[in-house]
């Protein structure tokens, strides 16, 4: 692979090799974070459970990504198991509380952080722009969550 090749898929070359989630990853993440609540003012309680659950093991998934491009075996083990309660999670959401959703998305904000690697956790390196990003999305759909469900009667 080239050194400019690498250095945009590390985020660190031109702009315009970046995508705009990286060169704008706030506003581009409360985007995405309140377009992922909007579907729910429109579905079913059941339909609007189902779609959380998946949205969450589809979030959680993409660290398998970063895994399997960036990771060792190692990393990927863990990420793939990660994405693995995740999706459990997801279901028990569905079928049994679903108070386990909106705290499935907190839960993974705090993965998100795991991987900024302050605590010097060995896990696979992401690209610097994503934690945050994530984070807002988790943390904006998991609130939002709680209070059209809320609203709703869900929960």
């Amino acid at each position: 692979m080239s050194a400019a090749v690498e250095q945009n898929i590390e985020g660190h070359g031109h702009s315009h090799g970046q995508s705009v989630l990286a060169r704008r990853p706030i506003l581009t993440a409360v985007l995405v974070g309140v377009g992922s609540l909007a579907p729910h003012f429109f579905l079913s309680p059941q339909a609007s459970l189902a779609f959380s659950a998946v949205l969450i093991g589809l979030i959680a998934g993409i660290y398998f990504g970063f895994a399997v491009t960036r990771g060792s075996p190692r990393d990927q083990f863990v990420e793939f198991s990660v994405s693995g309660v995740y999706a459990v999670a997801g279901m028990l959401g569905l079928l049994v509380a679903p108070i386990i959703l909106p705290l499935a998305y907190f839960g993974h904000a705090l993965w998100d952080l795991a991987h900024h690697n302050r605590w010097k956790l060995p896990l696979v390196s992401i690209p610097q722009w994503y934690v945050p990003w994530c984070v807002i999305i988790d943390v904006i759909v998991g609130a939002g969550l709680l209070l059209i469900w809320r609203a709703n009667g869900i929960l």
